[in-house]
């Protein structure tokens, strides 16, 4: 089965998140970037639950990764202007978060 985009942009968010929390300061890991990845793998979860569900189905496992993938925002947002971590790569991941945030509401808008 074909990889949808918005999951193949999601993914690439989850493993960067992956890589800055093996790098972040202990003292911010638990409380920043742990959260931050769990996060960014429930959105992963209501995406493909969304996929591999039926039409009437979608919406709920839509709205419920919006919630995730913003909460997910939020926290690098916070890791941004903590300066935990190199500036550019935040705003980076921070692009990728938001191209697939827009991908998830404009899937959530066509299943209405």
């Amino acid at each position: 089965m074909e990889e949808l985009s918005v999951i193949r942009t999601t993914y690439e968010v989850h493993k960067k998140l992956a890589e800055l929390n093996a790098s972040l300061n202990q003292k911010y890991r638990h409380t920043l970037s742990e959260p931050a990845v769990g996060h960014c793998q429930a959105t992963l979860v209501q995406l493909i639950l969304a996929k591999h569900a039926p039409k009437s189905m979608k919406k709920p496992h839509l709205l419920q990764a919006e919630a995730e993938a913003e909460l997910t925002a939020l926290l690098l947002r916070t890791m941004l202007e903590l300066h935990l971590a190199n500036e550019t790569n935040l705003l980076k991941l921070q692009a990728k978060l938001s191209e697939a945030r827009r991908q998830i509401s404009g899937w959530r808008k066509s299943v209405q």
